[in-house]
């Protein structure tokens, strides 16, 4: 315990003694910083302060362009400006108009004193000089008679320049600018201001100068709009007969001790963009509503912001439910419940559906067919819009799905037909394409399953009967009559099959230039006996 005591106290002894060596060491730091700027010569000391007994003016010093000391004068004459630039870029603004080649005189050498004359006044003068990377600058000047100094002079000319350059802007703005008193009078006016009135007030057809007063204000009573309001913002018009059309602007007015300021920008523009905008939605609406098609656009708050008629028809909605702007989940709701949505097996589910469809509807990919349970088919789509916005479009295509189930139907009985035919039949387009088949043509040449079509092609089905077949130039002839285009005649032939059967091939052409092969079993024939069945030649020669 002794020891640890001792050994703390020691630690504790050695830390107040490092303290003790640092802060005489930084004491004995400063005390010869101060014995050295004593011994400065008053010529040098003069010239790094800008406190200087035999200047009358401001007094800027500058280190490579870093302000480091400048009189109070010199301070308040750059103050506005160094907001929005540095203090040397500041100081050579403010004094160049009266020294107009100061930057350039002071990019060159000027470690020997150089005294620039004012030009606008000749009794102020700068004097300039850099030393040891010391820049001094002083504006000097005598005195007038009202005892203004030079610091004074520029100051007021200052003021003068941004005055004058104030009055430019106001009077040449683009913008109509005028002031009134309380009771509304004009006092004063910009050219555009009285360029306008001009414009209003001349009926001939010469040129407006705004050489003249306007007689009465272009806006009467706004300054009844500011009696207990500070600043007010409308949309006004104004009437030119001359064009006999109106003019907008968005006009501003701001309250003053003295009466209201009014500023007018020009709104032509976001008028006419307002009406086409009106006018477009209206023809979208008038579309919309010739549409045969149900429409429901929801914005990205899920809300019904349009519909159409045709929506109204097809869902049995009201159209003051529709109109209270519902969300996709009361539409769907009150769907379910008059029997206009596909009816779920299991609700819990139903409503993850229809999560799923929203999500799916804004990346552009929702479509589904829905059944309903009165027997009407939808086709539903889903369409994204701009800004997380939605649009779902209902299409009855009941008539569609009737018509192709008819359609179906009648394929399924003409096809049952066939195959209920004993002989082998097939029908080909005039391109060599197999349309249809029945059972029996697919058992004897061992093709494709009955009832089902394939699209097998001339040349293919040809080849799997001279497989079958003795050669015979029957295969040729049939292909040349059912590539004939117009009127033909009805076409028959006999080919022997490899089992020994004789077969005959019956070639009936139909509408739409296609062709019925029918294929049928016929008893043997002995050659003499096809040779005298063959018509003869000569005979038919002289039957011409």
């Amino acid at each position: 315990m002794l020891v640890a005591k001792a050994g703390i106290k020691g630690t504790l002894a050695m830390t107040w003694m490092d303290l003790t060596v640092a802060t005489a060491a930084a004491t004995i730091g400063a005390t010869i910083v101060m014995i050295t700027l004593r011994f400065i010569d008053r010529r040098s000391a003069r010239f790094v302060t800008a406190n200087d007994s035999t200047a009358t003016g401001p007094v800027f010093l500058f280190n490579d362009k870093i302000m480091i000391d400048a009189t109070p004068d010199a301070l308040a004459m750059i103050a506005p400006h160094v907001r929005h630039m540095n203090d040397y870029d500041a100081v050579i603004h403010v004094l160049s108009p009266h020294f107009p080649k100061l930057r350039e005189t002071l990019a060159e050498d000027i470690s020997t004193p150089v005294q620039i004359a004012g030009a606008k006044a000749a009794d102020i003068w700068l004097d300039a000089q850099q030393k040891d990377g010391i820049l001094r600058l002083a504006v000097k000047g005598h005195n007038d008679a009202d005892g203004q100094t030079a610091s004074d002079v520029i100051e007021i000319d200052i003021r003068m320049s941004e005055l004058e350059m104030l009055r430019d802007m106001a009077q040449h703005s683009p913008q109509m600018i005028w002031h009134e008193d309380h009771d509304g009078t004009l006092l004063w006016a910009n050219h555009m201001y009285l360029t306008f009135c001009d414009q209003r007030q001349n009926t001939s057809d010469n040129i407006a100068t705004a050489d003249t007063w306007p007689s009465e204000p272009l806006f009467p009573n706004l300054h009844e709009a500011l009696a207990n309001r500070d600043s007010t913002v409308r949309r006004l018009s104004v009437t030119l007969p001359k064009k006999r059309a109106e003019h907008w602007f968005d006009v501003t007015s701001i309250k003053r001790h003295d009466g209201s300021l009014h500023f007018a920008t020009d709104a032509n523009a976001v008028v006419r963009a307002n009406h086409e905008r009106h006018h477009f939605v209206q023809t979208l609406g008038k579309t919309f509503a010739d549409l045969s098609i149900g429409l429901a656009i929801f914005n990205k708050r899920r809300e019904l912001t349009m519909f159409n008629p045709a929506l109204v028809d097809m869902t049995n909605l009201p159209v003051d439910f529709l109109s209270q702007r519902p969300t996709l989940d009361t539409v769907l709701d009150r769907l379910r419940e008059t029997r206009m949505l596909p009816e779920p097996k299991n609700y819990t589910t139903w409503r993850d559906h229809f999560t799923a469809l929203e999500v799916a509807a804004k990346n552009g990919h929702y479509t589904e067919i829905w059944n309903l349970p009165e027997g009407q088919t939808y086709r539903v789509t889903g369409r994204p819009h701009p800004d997380g916005a939605f649009a779902f479009l209902f299409e009855d295509i009941s008539a569609e799905i009737s018509l192709t189930r008819r359609f179906r139907t009648d394929i399924e009985t003409g096809q049952a037909v066939l195959d209920a035919l004993a002989d082998p039949i097939a029908v080909f387009s005039s391109g060599g394409t197999m349309v249809m088949s029945n059972a029996a043509y697919n058992r004897l040449w061992d093709e494709s399953p009955a009832g089902v079509i394939t699209p097998f092609d001339l040349q293919s089905a040809s080849k799997n009967w001279q497989s079958k077949c003795a050669p015979t130039p029957v295969w040729a002839e049939l292909h040349r009559f059912i590539h004939i285009l117009g009127p033909r005649k009805p076409w028959s032939d006999r080919v022997i099959l490899d089992d020994g059967r004789h077969l005959r091939c019956h070639a009936q052409p139909i509408s739409g230039g296609m062709t019925m092969v029918r294929f049928s079993l016929a008893p043997p024939q002995m050659p003499v006996m096809r040779k005298l069945a063959a018509a003869d030649p000569a005979l038919l020669a002289a039957k011409r």
